[in-house]
């Protein structure tokens, strides 16, 4: 399979590259990038030929014929690679945010849907193995679940944007809110308390889905490190909880365990020390899901990812922005 791969920075160097060359028989068709910099680096890093760099992505899909895209840069850009890439008939995996607009958003999923092309967005953390692990546990019924998910960036205008909060929602908090999306179902009912100021992002989002589930999603742009953890009740009885993604505990109201006790023990589950980080962290679940659309030739909806799976997710980042700008002010107001 060749891959043309458009975008050559940071999370295509480091992430999204080196997952596809773990899979037998990819190839890389073409590599694309506007800075000349990056397309040195590109022949240097991949040991590949000048002749199949591109400073066009045009040119490169119709001199290089790839048997699918991969993109990753900014979001008007992936919004314009996608519909080129459709309207060839080339499949198309897109880096998250597919696109800076519901609008574009719809957009590009009515036409592949027009054009039946098999389409995927980078949203790894659905793939990452303690989600795996939660949705196993808790076999489609979740009463509620909270989740922190905090970072120190972006702390200002991200892309070609000219909103922190647009920046924020579209880079951090899309893997959060469509994780619970994704677990949970629709969202039927949604409200944003906040303390957003200047390029400080500070909020939380209450969500009732469409499932009988409510969930929390607590994240700001404020915290010294990463953090991404979470606590859940499903199946009534049993609460989960998990720690930066890596390992998860169980516990269970009437279970015994030592000498008949059932209060104080919990089950838990880490993953081996010689787990691959792109295993556990999603991003060769996502392109193993892509490429095995591909072959199937499952068409616009076959993927775990397709474009279509992102609406309800932008449908709520759209309403989080909204709340957060018509009540600039609440936290302030109700703390009077």
């Amino acid at each position: 399979m060749k891959i043309g791969f458009i975008g050559f920075g940071a999370h295509m160097r480091e992430y999204l590259l080196p997952t596809w060359r773990t899979f037998f028989g990819v190839e890389i068709a073409g590599i694309c990038d506007i800075d000349p910099r990056k397309r040195q680096e590109a022949v240097a890093l991949c040991g590949i030929r000048n002749d199949i760099v591109f400073d066009d992505y045009r040119a490169m899909m119709d001199t290089t014929k790839p048997d699918a895209i991969v993109a990753a840069c900014y979001p008007n850009e992936h919004f314009r690679i996608a519909r080129e890439s459709i309207e060839r008939s080339i499949p198309v995996f897109i880096e998250k945010p597919l696109a800076s607009t519901m609008a574009q958003v719809e957009d590009l999923i009515e036409q592949a849907a027009r054009k039946n092309i098999v389409t995927a967005v980078g949203m790894n953390f659905r793939f990452a193995e303690v989600t795996k692990r939660l949705s196993e546990i808790a076999g489609g019924h979740f009463n509620t679940i909270s989740l922190r998910q905090l970072a120190n960036k972006p702390a200002g205008c991200l892309w070609d944007y000219t909103s922190p909060l647009k920046s924020f929602l579209h880079a951090q908090t899309i893997h959060g809110l469509d994780m619970l999306i994704y677990l949970c179902g629709p969202v039927d009912k949604l409200d944003v308390v906040h303390d957003n100021h200047g390029d400080c992002i500070i909020f939380t989002t209450v969500m009732r889905f469409s499932s009988g589930a409510h969930g929390s999603l607590i994240t700001s742009n404020t915290s010294p490190h990463f953090v991404f953890d979470f606590d859940a009740i499903c199946r009534d009885t049993v609460h989960v909880t998990a720690r930066s993604m890596w390992d998860i505990t169980v516990s269970e109201i009437g279970k015994t365990y030592v000498n008949g006790e059932q209060k104080k023990w919990r089950d838990s589950w880490t993953p081996s020390p010689l787990a691959s980080g792109f295993d556990r962290s999603g991003f060769r679940g996502e392109i193993e899901d892509f490429i095995a659309t591909i072959r199937a030739n499952r068409g616009a909806s076959g993927s775990s990812t397709a474009f279509a799976t992102l609406h309800e997710t932008f449908r709520c980042l759209e309403e989080i922005e909204a709340q957060c700008q018509s009540n600039p002010t609440i936290v302030k107001e109700l703390a009077s």
